[in-house]
């Protein structure tokens, strides 16, 4: 027993230590990975070389002393600058906690699929968010609440009128039911991903801070295209779509 517990504390602790430390690490660059946060990771990262430097290297009193002033108030500022993506942290860990979200019926997904379609083939735009593990109410609550079955011929009456209020922003989509319609969603920043219009950058940009699956028909060339956690993948097929749709993205990069 003693040589078991001595195994475990010499080595399988550590082992275990550097495996949670390292899959933490790894999830947290998965989420940041393309957003503004990686930018601002680099430039503490330089302030943090810059302050080793010139207190411990060349001995730079007055630089040293506002560097580590700079240090002593990191986790207010950290906090502030970072808030985005702490909250998607959490908000994915919670997510993982309770299980994968409401499955959409195969009805309700061709009905999906052919309004796509249709508006594709017409050049007509379009913004469908299929909402997964993290909720949208705050999102659904920028729109007018429908809770309306899902019918190919209600998401072609809100977007194929271009002179209604509605036409510009996104439905939500959630357990069978659109939710809303006419919703804002916050625009992207991202400067690393090739973006078209203004649908593209309010998909990505909802795409960075929750799970849910984004679906854009471009106004302009017709082009179907996902979003979904920080990736926007264009020219999307009937097909794609409707694996992605129905597995709540997890075929997204398959």
């Amino acid at each position: 027993m003693q040589m078991l517990r001595h195994i475990y504390d010499l080595y399988i602790v550590n082992a275990l230590d550097i495996l949670i430390l390292a899959f933490i690490f790894y999830r947290i660059i998965l989420i940041i990975k393309g957003t503004r946060a990686t930018q601002i990771l680099l430039g503490i990262l330089f302030v943090l070389i810059l302050t080793v430097i010139a207190r411990d290297v060349v001995h730079l009193r007055a630089l040293a002393w506002i560097l580590n002033k700079f240090w002593l108030a990191a986790v207010i500022i950290f906090a502030v600058v970072f808030q985005s993506e702490i909250r998607n942290v959490f908000a994915q860990i919670g997510a993982n906690i309770w299980g994968s979200g409401a499955r959409i019926k195969d009805e309700y997904v061709n009905d999906i699929l052919e309004a796509v379609e249709i508006l594709s083939s017409t050049k007509t735009g379009g913004l469908i968010v299929v909402e997964n593990e993290i909720g949208l109410k705050s999102y659904a609550e920028t729109g007018v609440i429908l809770n309306a079955n899902i019918s190919k011929e209600l998401i072609l009456s809100i977007f194929k009128n271009k002179s209604a209020p509605l036409h510009d922003g996104a439905i939500i989509i959630y357990n069978d039911k659109i939710t809303a319609a006419g919703c804002v969603l916050p625009l992207s920043h991202n400067t690393n991903v090739k973006i078209y219009g203004t649908r593209h950058r309010a998909a990505l940009g909802l795409s960075e801070v929750t799970d849910a699956v984004i679906v854009v028909v471009s106004e302009e060339t017709g082009n179907v295209s996902v979003a979904y956690k920080n990736k926007l993948h264009s020219n999307v097929s009937s097909a794609k779509l409707k694996e992605i749709i129905e597995t709540n993205g997890e075929d997204f990069t398959k």
